[in-house]
């Protein structure tokens, strides 16, 4: 593995561990508009940009994303209402990219998966909305990625 492939990596564990512990995913917006980018590893393919932090979001508010602003959603949210939706899109989750737009692109029921696994090994149990338990988002989250 290259150098920055290792820092990609390493920065998305940082995200998965950081998200679990503020129970917060933040992205930039603009007008109700998230900031996406292409995906530089697929064709034709969005991916929509996600940070642990309020100061990694605004770091990337530059050029094409000048007039964006850091907003912050519920992990709840993020893992229901994103991960889920961005998958039925067929769109990518990209997590903690540089300002030089660098950074993981993943498949996002996979980082729903490493967030409740995050979740587990901390101990940790979140209200789901429309699932009745963190356990059965979990399962859903395996049989549709078994599915495949």
């Amino acid at each position: 593995m290259t150098q920055q492939a290792n820092t990609i990596e390493h920065k998305y564990h940082d995200f998965i561990k950081h998200v679990v512990q503020s129970e917060k995913v933040w992205g930039l917006t603009k007008d109700e508009t998230w900031a996406t980018s292409s995906s530089s590893e697929y064709e034709d393919t969005e991916v929509i940009l996600f940070w642990d932090s309020q100061a990694g979001a605004a770091a990337c508010a530059e050029d094409e994303w000048a007039s964006y602003t850091p907003e912050s959603i519920s992990l709840v949210e993020f893992l229901e209402n994103w991960c889920v939706g961005m998958y039925g899109d067929e769109l990518l989750v990209g997590t903690n990219w540089s300002p030089d737009l660098v950074g993981k692109e993943a498949e996002p029921l996979v980082v729903a998966l490493d967030v409740v696994t995050q979740l587990k090994a901390d101990n940790k149990n979140l209200d789901f909305t429309q699932y009745e338990s963190q356990q059965e988002f979990e399962d859903q989250l395996i049989e549709a990625l078994e599915a495949e």
